[in-house]
């Protein structure tokens, strides 16, 4: 018997051909349907435990963030290298590695091996770039800094957003940001003497006497 519900024109329902199986459910598909349909070799693939692809093919890039941003669920919204790149920063590309999410403290979800997700109370002002909720450009900027290991990407990085947001935004976000892969880009940048005079009470540490900087050049 034919299902009431076409199900090969259903992913044109959902952004990205992306659908949460409370989606589903809701339009009248039932779970064990939803289950055959996304065994190896269905027609459609579960990328997150809750998240369906309703196509075979793919998942593209944008797929794969659609899927991420639905499952961290609500507040939730992309940052570095993804983040970087909907802003129309090109430095530094978003490689084939798993996209960083934040999401709200109490989300209930968890990482995978696609998905970087990221509690935390300290969640920015999203902007909508391309339809996708995303950091702000320096909080990605600084959250794309602590995922590398590379110098030159870090530099290209840091060069090209102080172009848009400038330094004293970049050294802002630094100084809210774990210091754990951040500290090539404070060296970059220089500390601003308030953010020395924290470090130097927290570290006990003598202060370093504050020299007059001229514009910094990243490159």
């Amino acid at each position: 018997m034919r299902h009431p519900i076409d199900l090969e024109a259903l992913g044109t329902l959902f952004v990205h051909r992306v659908a949460p199986v409370a989606a589903l459910i809701h339009i009248g598909l039932s779970s064990s349907l939803i289950d055959q349909r996304s065994r190896p070799g269905g027609p459609w693939q579960r990328l997150f435990p809750t998240i369906f692809l309703l196509s075979r093919a793919g998942p593209s890039r944008e797929q794969l963030v659609q899927a991420a941003l639905l499952y961290a669920g609500e507040g939730a919204m992309l940052t570095a290298f993804d983040a970087l790149y909907l802003h129309g920063m090109r430095s530094v590309l978003p490689a084939a590695d798993a996209i960083h999410v934040l999401a709200p403290r109490h989300s209930r979800a968890w990482g995978h091996g696609t998905l970087h997700l990221e509690r935390t109370d300290r969640l920015p002002k999203p902007a909508l770039r391309r339809g996708f909720h995303v950091a702000p450009l320096e909080r990605a900027a600084v959250d794309a800094i602590r995922r590398t290991r590379s110098i030159p990407d870090t530099k290209a990085i840091l060069d090209e957003v102080s172009h848009y947001v400038g330094i004293q935004a970049l050294r802002a976000e630094l100084a809210l940001a774990p210091r754990k892969g951040t500290t090539l880009a404070r060296k970059l940048l220089g500390d601003s003497p308030a953010r020395q005079l924290e470090l130097a009470v927290m570290d006990r540490r003598p202060l370093a006497v504050p020299q007059a900087r001229t514009p910094l050049s990243v490159g």
